[in-house]
């Protein structure tokens, strides 16, 4: 996805792309998708949406702008991270901010995004820009949004072990071990 795509993609749905993150300045993107694996005692909290609430896409986005504010997801500019993918394949982080109007989880709805998903099931990661929060949002078997955030991703054991064994795969991409390696050797 061209630069271009991802910033028209990003304003339907009521963000502002702010500009692409370099690779290795944050946790990996495939880190951050892992927050869906972590405990309730590593510091995740849920909020989950079903299928069965008559203002369903609503409430979701409502419990999304709840979290994100809540938690710490904006900065002092309004701004935040966004895991969406590059021409070349990998995902980057995307510094976004949103628009005075906008509508994240509707997006998903559209089959052309695959920003924020895809035929109505949202899958998503986001950061803060200081890399201490982690926002996610999936489906569960049941169809109900859930979405969760994870402070401190650097101390969580699931996420900093995932990040350590697949920088130490051989297998693994070397851009990508070596994105992990520097966020593992980063202050935490």
């Amino acid at each position: 996805m061209e630069a271009i795509d991802i910033s028209h993609s990003l304003a339907a749905s009521g963000l502002r792309l702010c500009g692409i993150e370099e690779p290795g300045t944050h946790l990996p993107t495939w880190g951050a998708w892992v927050a869906t694996g972590c405990r309730p005692d590593e510091g995740r909290r849920d909020v989950v949406v079903t299928k069965d609430d008559p203002d369903f896409l609503d409430a979701a986005n409502s419990a999304w702008f709840r979290l994100a504010e809540d938690e710490g997801l904006f900065d002092e500019r309004g701004e935040f991270l966004l895991a969406v993918p590059t021409p070349s394949g990998p995902m980057r982080w995307a510094r976004v901010k949103l628009m005075d109007s906008w509508d994240i989880l509707r997006d998903c709805s559209d089959a052309d995004s695959k920003i924020f998903g895809s035929e109505g099931f949202p899958e998503f990661v986001m950061l803060s820009t200081d890399g201490t929060l982690v926002l996610r949002a999936t489906v569960w078997g049941d169809d109900s949004i859930g979405i969760l955030v994870l402070s401190h991703p650097r101390r969580v054991e699931t996420i900093s072990r995932y990040v350590e064994r697949r920088s130490a795969n051989p297998k693994t991409p070397p851009h990508e071990r070596a994105e992990g390696t520097n966020w593992l050797s980063s202050p935490a």
